[in-house]
């Protein structure tokens, strides 16, 4: 309100403009803004409800806030999507008569309390039941009361509600109100025909006890643990039941009140009787998983940054080298083969490690985080070979990405899940980096977390450090150079073999040449200092005699000499992994592109193409670089047509061999006639091995887990895969969906791809923690499957035959709201369920003391039961639902008829009634 002042003769005149809108005013045009914005002013053309379509259909919900003197009110559109408000056709003109039938059509909202199709939604707004176009909530937000008012086509409804604890005596039953709600029109029609529909609703709480079991814990097993089958294998399952309830509704739909009899000393109102029956799941909100449970224990342990020493203490982070002296002395290697069997040096090795800690630190083995007597199985299935020539889980001699039984059974063909795991950068399936990703998994949630993470990563450390040491192969990695494709943590071990293979190959020559000196071994290389490699090299420039030949190659011939040209043997290229890769390829680019930065540049890369010159040199004296480029590169080398065939072929280097300053002249010309057994080795085993045991051991437990994510989801993906349920079941709302309706399977491949892309970037817990949460909504869907079908299929689940008959009665009450059962209460699926019931039923009579009289004398009771119903085979109804409509004359006898509607629902400690009544106001 504006005031406006004005002083003069000593008078003040006070005007009000009355033109400024009130409060009240701001408000309801607020209200009319927004409901002209959702364009709800007109009622356009929309399609009538569908059967069950309130309980199925989306919503959606727009909502704007309007303040009345400073207090905020929110305003709320609820409405279907598939309704949506669409302006009549332009084409089409409207007739002269269209304006009387407009005007006598009741708006869509009246119109649908009529509706018969959707008495009983399963799954919708608390509103829909009454069909409020515009209403507000009063009193408490739980309480979820509303009034309302629908208006329109020369209607007025008024929606009212009321909720008590307990009902009024008159409306515990169908007769007491009926007479509600006729003496609420108060027509001066005598007899309204009213349709009645009633639904009575069992609710199943008690299951059979064998109905849902986890895997019990095996006492004889290395973890005790529920759900715990073998270490080589995730856990999958809820730990409790994720279906929580079993909801059977018995419906007698749209009937007139004379069919039905419901008194206060009487009720023909038998489920049994009941035309229509109706199931509904109620699941548990977020039941604990055992898989889920794994991962995120894991994660958490990813998360800390404290080293070894910081979790053991310095006792259990002793020098590594200082423990196992004793194993390497020089006592040790002659008193033994140089290769000593696997169960002696496992064994002993773990010894020694006990006997370490127990001398030098204050800490005994049996405070350790995780016990001897658990920790040597532990170590002997990681590394089988430990237990002798039978060891109870060796590893296969292929190590595959992908299970052999990916591809479930009776589909042609592979998964395409085959195909995008086999793309993951982890580990092969089985393999160590795989059993110690699985293991840690297990000795993280069920061991003690992070100490015992760090107690199993330490002793493997030392079991690697000692196989190094005495030249024994680690098991269950993929044999040859590191595989790029792999985790790095595989790649690591990976280069470890190799270290291992090198040295082994050099003992097994070093043996040989002492017990013969006569013997020529072409890979027997001799460690020497740089003084003693020049002299020697300056020394045999003028040998010509031929060494380190393998075969000659074809029929070509030296230039010069025309001698056969020989292949020689020439050093391996030195393995790497990919961060020494990145490593060398950073040192690279740091040298600049100056003139001397692209000498060292050169330099550094030329390193085998000199050892590789140098044999060839050995192999072939008097040869040239043109002989050399003949046989390590022919399309540098140029040929011409014609010629002797019995002298060597003529021909010319190419463009880029002949630039001035070419490296690989200067190479040539630097080259000694130098076999590959007598070079300095490409490839220094030792200082490879050595650094990548250092790389080990420098890794907290948490940064080791981080390397170890990728594998872990790797085999939880295997792990879901593995159910055969997968394949069948729909997708839920919440999981990320390729299409609108797609299978669990088909999300699943989603998942994969995700887990594929991240496997691929380095470790970010964050990201592998919302990938976890979509692995564990996975999980919760195969566990509620799992459970309802062995509750209705019984020991029918178990097999492994034909599907059932009601394998389609499972997957319907999975994805829908509610199913309806075939065959009412005498078809196949209600006998299932009624068997359910009788069990549950039997079970809690067994706790009631008092005395069980017969059926039809507990039938006589209902009059004294109250809220809780007639007792029949299904107990006593949980909640009870009363529909009454008519479509009457009101206030007045020659009034247009308009509808009416009633609800009614009793549930245990709470009554709610609410009412749509309508009046024609066209001559009120």
């Amino acid at each position: 309100m504006d005031y406006i002042l004005f002083l003069q003769d000593q008078e003040v005149f006070d005007i009000v403009d009355f033109t400024t809108a009130s409060e009240w005013e701001c408000f309801i045009a607020a209200s009319e803004e927004a409901i002209h914005e959702w364009r709800l002013s007109g009622e356009g053309h929309l399609s009538p409800l569908t059967r069950g379509q309130l309980a199925t259909a989306q919503w959606s919900e727009r909502n704007v806030v309007i303040k009345f003197a400073d207090f905020p009110f929110k305003m709320v559109h609820h409405c279907i999507v598939s309704e949506a408000v669409e302006s009549p056709p332009e084409e089409a003109e409207p007739s002269p008569d269209s304006d009387d039938e407009e005007a006598e059509k009741v708006p869509k909202a009246i119109e649908d309390m009529m509706n018969r199709e959707n008495d009983f939604p399963a799954r919708a707004h608390c509103l829909v039941r009454c069909q409020v176009p515009i209403f507000v909530q009063v009193l408490r937000p739980n309480e979820k009361m509303f009034l309302g008012v629908g208006l329109g086509s020369g209607v007025r409804t008024d929606y009212d509600m009321v909720h008590f604890r307990q009902p009024p005596p008159q409306c515990t039953h169908l007769n007491g109100l009926l007479d509600v709600f006729k003496n609420k029109l108060q027509s001066c029609v005598t007899s309204p025909p009213v349709l009645v529909s009633v639904r009575f609703t069992y609710v199943l709480t008690e299951w059979p006890h064998t109905l849902w079991t986890q895997q019990p814990p095996d006492f004889d097993a290395t973890l005790t643990e529920v759900g715990f089958s073998d270490l080589g294998k995730l856990p999958f399952g809820a730990l409790s039941d994720p279906i929580s309830e079993l909801h059977l509704s018995a419906t007698w739909p749209c009937v007139t009140e004379d069919v039905l009899v419901d008194s206060d000393v009487y009720s023909d109102l038998d489920p049994g009787s009941a035309p229509l029956w109706t199931a509904r799941l109620v699941t548990a909100t977020s039941p604990p998983c055992l898989l889920s449970e794994y991962l995120t224990e894991f994660l958490h342990v990813c998360k800390n940054s404290q080293s070894t020493s910081q979790i053991l203490g310095p006792d259990y982070t002793q020098d590594v080298e200082g423990e196992i002296a004793e194993f390497s002395s020089a006592l040790d290697r002659l008193t033994e083969p140089s290769v000593p069997t696997l169960s002696s040096v496992v064994g002993r090795v773990r010894k020694g490690h006990k006997g370490a800690r127990q001398f030098v630190g204050s800490q005994s083995a049996e405070s350790s985080p995780i016990p001897t007597d658990i920790l040597i199985p532990i170590l002997n299935y990681l590394f089988p070979d430990a237990e002798g020539d039978d060891p109870s889980a060796p590893y296969t001699i292929t190590l595959s990405q992908v299970p052999e039984w990916l591809t479930p059974e009776g589909e042609p063909g592979d998964h395409p899940l085959k195909a995008l795991l086999s793309n993951m950068k982890s580990s092969g399936v089985d393999g160590l980096v795989w059993r110690l990703a699985v293991v840690l998994c297990h000795v993280c949630h069920s061991l003690g977390g992070l100490p015992a993470a760090a107690h199993l990563w330490h002793e493997v450390v030392l079991e690697l450090r000692f196989r190094w040491d005495h030249a024994v192969f680690i098991p269950g990695v993929a044999t040859g150079a590191p595989d790029l494709a792999s985790s790095l943590l595989h790649q690591k071990l990976q280069m470890l073999n190799c270290c291992i293979n090198r040295r082994k190959a050099r003992e097994v020559s070093s043996s040989s040449k002492s017990s013969n000196e006569d013997a020529d071994d072409e890979d027997e290389f001799y460690e020497c200092d740089e003084d003693m490699e020049e002299e020697e090299k300056s020394s045999r420039s003028s040998w010509d005699k031929p060494v380190g030949r393998i075969k000659r190659c074809a029929k070509q011939r030296l230039l010069k000499t025309n001698e056969p040209l020989y292949i020689p043997f020439t050093q391996e290229p030195a393995p790497m992994t990919e961060d020494r890769l990145e490593e060398h390829a950073g040192v690279l680019l740091r040298l600049g592109t100056d003139a001397l930065g692209s000498q060292l540049r050169a330099r550094m890369m030329s390193a085998s193409l000199l050892s590789d010159m140098e044999s060839f040199k050995a192999a072939n004296p008097g040869a040239a670089l043109e002989d050399f480029v003949r046989w390590y590169s022919p399309r540098d080398w140029i040929e011409e047509e014609g010629g002797d065939p019995s002298q060597p072929q003529q021909g010319s280097l190419s463009t880029r061999m002949q630039i001035p300053g070419n490296m690989w002249k200067e190479v040539w010309n630097n080259a000694k006639p130098v076999p590959a057994r007598r070079q300095k080795r490409l490839f220094d085993d030792t200082r490879e091995a050595e650094q990548v045991l250092h790389w080990l051991a420098s890794l907290a437990p948490g940064t080791f887990c981080c390397h170890l994510l990728s594998t872990i989801t790797h085999a939880s993906l295997c792990r879901l895969a593995e159910e055969k349920l997968l394949y069948d079941l729909p997708a839920p709302n919440s999981l990320p969906q390729p299409c609108h309706s797609s299978s669990l399977a088909t999300v699943l491949d989603v998942i994969t791809q995700r887990a594929v892309r991240l496997s691929r970037q380095p470790p970010e817990t964050n990201k592998y923690h919302d990938l976890t949460e979509q692995i564990a909504e996975v999980e919760v869907c195969l566990a509620r499957a799992q459970s309802v079908r062995h509750k209705i299929l019984g020991d029918a689940a178990q097999g492994e035959g034909p599907s059932h008959p009601l394998e389609d009665l499972v997957l319907r009450l999975l994805d829908s709201p509610e199913v309806s059962l075939e065959g009412g209460p005498r078809g196949p699926a209600a006998l299932a369920i009624r068997k359910l019931f009788q069990q549950g039923r039997k079970g809690s009579l067994l706790l009631d003391d008092s005395p069980q009289d017969d059926y039809s004398e507990r039938r006589q009771s209902y009059g004294n039961s109250g809220v809780s119903g007639p007792v029949s085979e299904l107990g006593r109804p949980m909640g009870r639902e009363y529909l009454l409509r008519t479509l009457v004359p009101f206030p007045t006898a020659y009034s247009r008829p308009v509808p009416h509607r009633m609800f009614a629902v009793l549930l245990p400690n709470e009554f709610r009634l609410t009412g749509a009544f309508s009046q024609d106001t066209t001559f009120s």
